[in-house]
Parts: structure tokens; sequence; C-alpha cells
């Protein structure tokens, strides 16, 4: 079986001298001017894909970053086998043109991930955003046991329901101000990017995740207009990491993978090649929680 780690370009160029999974070596299967950076597994069944420890997703990281510094990559997620050296080579076949546009889309480019945490209330102060402690202090009184939930005859069924109005306004005014915030700070990053993906209001403490395919030479200038965010939203927290292999630019090409499981029916769907969408990173480096 075949552990792959990533679609590149240059195939030319001499692979990292590092260990694959299980101290294997790495080998690149040539299909015209790409290549599969992939090793093999030593046992031939479903119960030798790789066990998801820690180790072994470094190893599986560390190994697609050292292909990022010397050729455009397409990185895998992890734990991706198929059967044999033909199963790949059918792949890079199948897909060809598909890894061929999006080897030039992320050619001398990079992924930073930034991520902008809060209390999750916001109002506008001096020409800035800030939270507002108000509108928290309202908003955790309006969880509480109150009157009106617990006396229905104390209160008029009309102010009860102009009550409910007023709190659902002022709810819609808390997120419109937020969506503006989250959109303020993406377009100050978006500018230094080539392409972006991005989520506002993800969770009621994150504002914005986002995900940025920043060109090389402008890396240290999108970190520098990070560190100048940080200082103009101080009550933000700004969480931003890479640079990264594109993960998130990549197509998920879900025909091509659907044809392909259909030729390859010695191997289940999930051994196929999948790569991530714009619509849901599995590769997250760090989550905010609630």
């Amino acid at each position: 079986m075949m552990y792959l780690y990533a679609i590149t370009d240059r195939p030319e160029v001499p692979l990292p001298v590092l260990p694959g999974l299980g101290e294997a070596v790495l080998l690149s299967l040539v299909y015209r001017d790409i290549a599969a950076v992939a090793s093999r597994l030593a046992a031939p069944d479903n119960a030798s894909v790789p066990p998801a420890t820690e180790s072994n997703l470094w190893r599986h990281e560390t190994i697609v970053e050292a292909l990022m510094g010397t050729r455009a990559v397409l990185p895998v997620i992890f734990g991706a086998v198929l059967a044999d050296e033909a199963a790949l080579q059918a792949i890079l076949a199948t897909r060809y043109t598909g890894f061929v546009t999006d080897l030039r889309r992320v050619s001398g480019r990079v992924e930073l991930s930034v991520q902008v945490l809060g209390d999750g209330e916001w109002q506008m102060a001096n020409g800035k955003w800030q939270t507002c402690p108000e509108q928290r202090r309202m908003k955790d009184s309006e969880s509480q046991p109150s009157a009106i939930s617990h006396q229905p005859s104390a209160i008029s069924g009309h102010a009860y329901m102009l009550a409910r109005l007023e709190a659902e306004r002022q709810a819609q005014v808390r997120r419109q101000r937020a969506e503006t915030l989250a959109a303020d700070i993406h377009a100050h990053l978006d500018r230094l990017a080539d392409e972006s993906t991005q989520q506002s209001l993800v969770t009621s403490h994150l504002l914005l995740k986002a995900a940025y395919l920043v060109p090389r030479e402008r890396v240290t200038d999108f970190r520098q207009e990070v560190e100048s965010l940080c200082l103009a939203y101080s009550h933000l927290r700004f969480l931003c990491t890479g640079p990264w292999p594109a993960y998130s630019f990549i197509t998920n090409d879900e025909a091509a993978t659907q044809r392909l499981e259909e030729t390859l029916t010695r191997e289940p769907p999930r051994s196929i090649l999948c790569f991530l969408s714009k619509s849901g990173n599995e590769q997250e480096h760090k989550d905010a929680r609630d």
C-alpha cells in the first residue's frame, strides 16, 4: 500500500532527505510534469492505515512543509492510503488538469491563518469598535429567569411581546456591529492576499476565522499588518499562524473523486485521495472555543 503526502510540480527536484511514516523512504511517482510524493506501507490491508498519533501527524506535516520550500505543493490530508503505485498513477492521470491548475494557483504562495477573538459584544466609540460591557450585562440579564417568564399574569401579552421584540432588535444590532467589525479587519488583511476564505461570528467569541493565500514576498508585510491591527483593536485577541501549505485553497473535485472510486474497486472510499475544500479545513491549527 502507498501513503500519500502531497502532489507537487517540479518532479526533477530531489526530495527532502526525511523519513516517511514508519521510517519508510520517500518516493516520487512522476506523471508528465507533476508528481505524487508517497511512501510504502508494510502491511497490505486496511489495518495498515497509520494511526493519527501526534508523532505521525507531525511527521506528515514536516514532510509537506519541507516540500513546500522547493516547489509548489498541493498538501493531502493525513491518512490518504491507496492500494499501490498504479492507483496513484491513476489519480495523477484522472485529475491531471485540476492538479496543474491548482499548482499554478498556489505556486510562490503560502497560507496564513488568522483568528480574531473577543467577548461577543461590540460598539463604536471614538471611531473604533470596542467591547460593550453595558450590552454584555444586558445580554446576561436576558438569560436569567425573569418575572416575564415566571409570572405571565403580571404583565400583559402585548407588553411581553414588545419586550421580546426589543430583545431581538438589540441582538440584531449587536450582530450587525460584529459583522461590520469582522469585515473591517478582514479588508485590511485581504488586500495583501491573492485569495482568501473567511467566516465571521463562528461562535460567540470567535469574531473572525480566515485563511489568506499570500505571496511569499508579502508574508512580512502581512504579519506587520496583523501587529498593527492588534494595536488598533487592543480589546481583541489575534492569532496568526503560518506560513502553511495551502490546505484551504485546493479544489475539491467531488465528481473526479467519484469517478475514481468507481474504477478503483479494490479500495474503500476512505482511502481515495481527499483534499480539503474552502468550506471545511480539517487541519485547523488551533480552535477557538466558546
